[in-house]
């Protein structure tokens, strides 16, 4: 009993000596950059709490603020802490501030909850703040831009738009995918193109970055961003489907990580499929026809419209056209019986006017005049399907005129009537010069003559070579496939040129654009297929065919892809042009 007595008094004793931790005077409150804002602005919200022996480590949570305002982002907490020792009483002063980032969402008259924070067993509480949300002054003119009835239904929302929802087979469909958010997203990729089995897919643009533009929706505030447009080209009558575009994004959490940067959590978002019905095309077609599908112009052009005989010309036929290219074929024509045509040099270009990819293909025939005279080339026509008036249509130069002169004098032929004459010999007699030791034997001829034997194996030579060049040139004109394989890396060559000559001039869109060119015309030369109308995959799968290692063909996609970005990244002047 006595040792239990004596711990109590020792323990009353220590309460009454020692100092006790004591919370002191605490200030807490909740500041706003602006109580009177419009629609859809942006405000900055900071709660503070100081005083002494604050405990740092509970965690601040806000009150409801739908549907008046969204938590767009958040930082903190801040702390500051300053220890004292006064007459060896120790005390701890602690600052706690948090931010918050508030969008306006709701338009009206509303008041700020009071903001707790719980320290130990105290509670402290800020004032509620009043606020105004006033309707913005855009309002009449953003809802004549959007719909009034239509919202993303998701944060974000990825869209397909199309530029028609009915079209014919082979006819080009505009793709467009645009991005609706009103959060912050960072590290926003594509992760998967769309599946697009019933059409050909041509790349008209892609964003580099985004560039978004504020629209409104049922009286809200979107960022509106373009992400990519494609040309579709149906392949066959019926319903065709567009697939999904899938993007990944990191939203910003709440946490943070050991450094105190905001942690992120990747997400997806998927663009909505869409079925859409095609229209074969009207029956019958003319024999003619060769599937073209769009509007079409064809001009064709001399190079020289007057020449000699057996002289050269070129006649250049170019089709400009909105449709698929692969049906812009090789037109049909007749010359004059006095000309020799060769097979043409094709020549692929594209461009893009007014949103819709325009293909321009070049046929680059030449000719050699064996009479002279006066000629003509006829008219030359492209049957194509005009999708507006629903007819076949036949778009035609116009006939061009040619004169062929007489060539250059040749070797008069025998019984020509030139008169012949020969010299008058005045001696008769030749006399053997006396002067000389030795004569040589004119009966070995020229035979025995070591030059002699040198010039016809040099002449065979030269002949030998003329001739395995003609059995070349006939090959590589009646296999264009051949010869574009053959010139691939020099015409390669010679682009790079004209890329070092805009690296120097550092104009870096530029570069990229010529760049990405001159791979894409180098892959189409050395494989036989026009890249312009292929996607990744099928690139991919063609090399594969062909024996390229997967490893070097994924890196000269990777190049492309990259060149892609940095033709549209819009930095001009800018970037390691040594490097690229």
């Amino acid at each position: 009993m006595t040792r239990l007595k004596n711990s109590f008094m020792l323990t009353i004793l220590l309460v009454l000596v020692l100092p006790l931790p004591a919370i002191g005077q605490a200030f807490f409150r909740a500041e706003l950059s602006q109580t009177r804002m419009r629609l859809g602005e942006r405000i900055l919200l900071t709660v503070i709490l100081e005083g002494e022996n604050i405990d740092t480590g509970n965690p601040l949570q806000l009150p409801n603020l739908a549907p008046f305002f969204r938590v767009e982002g958040s930082s903190g907490p801040n702390i500051s802490t300053q220890m004292t020792i006064i007459n060896g009483r120790m005390s701890r002063r602690s600052s706690l501030q948090y931010r918050y980032e508030l969008v306006a969402t709701q338009a009206g008259k509303f008041t700020l909850p009071r903001i707790a924070y719980r320290n130990g067993s105290q509670t402290f509480f800020t004032s509620p703040i009043p606020v105004e949300i006033l309707e913005p002054q855009n309002a009449n003119q953003a809802t004549t831009t959007s719909s009034k009835n239509w919202a993303p239904e998701t944060d974000p929302f990825l869209k397909l738009e199309l530029d028609r929802r009915e079209v014919y087979a082979g006819e080009q469909l505009v793709a467009a995918w645009y991005l609706y958010y009103q959060r912050r997203l960072f590290d926003l990729q594509i992760k998967a193109n769309p599946p697009l089995p019933d059409f050909k897919a041509t790349e008209l643009e892609k964003a580099g970055q985004l560039t978004p533009e504020e629209n409104y929706f049922r009286g809200l505030p979107w960022n509106v961003a373009f992400i990519q447009s494609l040309a579709l080209y149906p392949l066959r009558a019926g319903k065709a489907t567009i697939g999904s575009l899938e993007m990944r994004y990191l939203s910003q959490m709440s946490q943070r990580d050991f450094f105190g940067m905001p942690m992120g959590q990747e997400q997806r978002v998927l663009s909505e499929p869409l079925t859409i019905e095609v229209k074969p095309l009207p029956e019958p077609a003319p024999q003619d026809f060769s599937g073209a599908v769009g509007r079409f112009e064809l001009s064709a052009r001399l190079e020289k419209t007057q020449l000699r005989v057996n002289e050269s010309d070129q006649l250049q036929v170019k089709i400009i056209g909105d449709g698929n290219a692969d049906y812009i074929l090789e037109p049909k024509f007749l010359l004059p019986a006095e000309f020799e045509m060769y097979p043409p040099e094709v020549k692929l270009d594209t461009e893009v006017r007014e949103g819709r990819l325009f293909s321009i293909k070049k046929f680059e025939y030449l000719l050699v005049a064996r009479k002279e005279g006066q000629f003509q080339v006829p008219t030359i026509g492209f049957r194509y399907f005009d999708p507006q008036t629903g007819t076949y249509k036949l778009a035609q130069s116009e006939a061009l005129s040619i004169t062929v002169v007489p060539g250059p004098q040749g070797v008069v032929s025998p019984g020509s009537g030139v008169q012949t004459y020969s010299p008058v010999v005045t001696q008769d007699i030749r006399f053997i010069k006396p002067d000389r030791q030795s004569l040589a034997n004119q009966s070995d001829g020229l035979s025995s003559k070591r030059w002699f034997w040198l010039l016809h194996l040099g002449g065979i030579a030269l002949v030998a070579g003329a001739l395995y060049y003609r059995t070349v040139r006939q090959r590589l004109d009646s296999d264009q496939l051949l010869a574009h394989k053959m010139r691939a890396f020099s015409q390669f060559q010679k682009k790079l040129k004209k890329a070092r000559k805009l690296a120097r001039e550092r104009k870096s869109r530029e570069l990229a654009a010529e760049l990405k060119r001159a791979l894409l015309e180098y892959f189409g030369d050395r494989f036989g297929q026009s890249p312009w109308g292929l996607v990744e995959e099928e690139m991919l799968q063609l090399m594969d065919d062909q024996g390229v290692a997967r490893e070097l063909s994924r890196e000269f996609l990777a190049l492309i892809s990259e060149l892609g970005r940095a033709q549209f990244a819009g930095q001009e002047g800018g970037g390691d042009f040594r490097a690229i």
